[in-house]
């Protein structure tokens, strides 16, 4: 799969040690992933049916795990490029999304931010669909900032709101409480497609308020 021509800047990267570290563990994983079961209703059979044009994804950071095992099933044919932190833990996590076969872009509200959102609109006019966590890297958790709608709002591209929802899962420690799904449970996944998000209006913070309700609406916590 080849990726996005980025404009290189610093932000950390996994030493040798580390890179060995996590395809030991992402092996694991990968099996891990594949025992999972994902189950939905008639809208999202309709976007699997009939994908819309590359479209910004928007889903809460602590889903993210399971979220690129639905789309390497399902969408196979189509590329997804996802917005990652650039700092140290990001980096773990940038890796493994390579090994997923997906294009991470290194960046967020703290730093790397104008140019993670140029780097962004690049990948999308390639052809990526870009996936965006609003609330992340640092919280606070399902608070849905401007910026993550800015991509979409200045492509036109649609919006997916995009929620997994857990049957069984681990819940972190973290400042937003992430989701480690049990191996072999089941996973409800709920969707709105938002097809021209010039609709909802030109104001960045209106359209951010109008999108949290939406993305609360299809998302369910343990």
């Amino acid at each position: 799969m080849s990726a996005p021509n980025n404009q290189s800047t610093p932000y950390h990267e996994l030493k040798w040690h580390q890179r060995l570290l996590l395809a030991l563990a992402a092996g694991v994983l990968k099996l891990w992933l594949r025992t999972l079961r994902f189950y939905w209703g008639q809208e999202v059979q309709a976007l699997i049916d009939n994908p819309p044009p590359p479209s910004v994804v928007i889903l809460w950071h602590n889903r993210l795990f399971a979220a690129p095992e639905f789309f390497r099933r399902y969408f196979v044919h189509r590329r997804l490029a996802t917005l990652i932190s650039a700092s140290g833990d990001g980096a773990w996590l940038a890796a493994f999304m390579r090994k997923l076969g997906m294009w991470p872009i290194r960046g967020s509200h703290y730093k790397r931010g104008a140019q993670s959102v140029r780097e962004m609109l690049k990948a999308h006019a390639e052809g990526y669909d870009i996936g965006v966590t609003p609330d992340g890297s640092r919280g606070p958790m399902y608070h849905l900032r401007p910026g993550a709608v800015s991509v979409a709002l200045k492509t036109g591209a649609p919006m997916i709101l995009f929620s997994l929802n857990f049957s069984r899962a681990w819940r972190l420690k973290s400042w937003d409480r992430f989701y480690l799904p049990l191996p072999f449970s089941k996973i409800g996944v709920q969707v709105e497609i938002i097809r021209n998000p010039a609709e909802l209006g030109e104001d960045s913070k209106e359209v951010a308020d109008l999108l949290k309700a939406r993305m609360d609406a299809i998302t369910l916590d343990l």
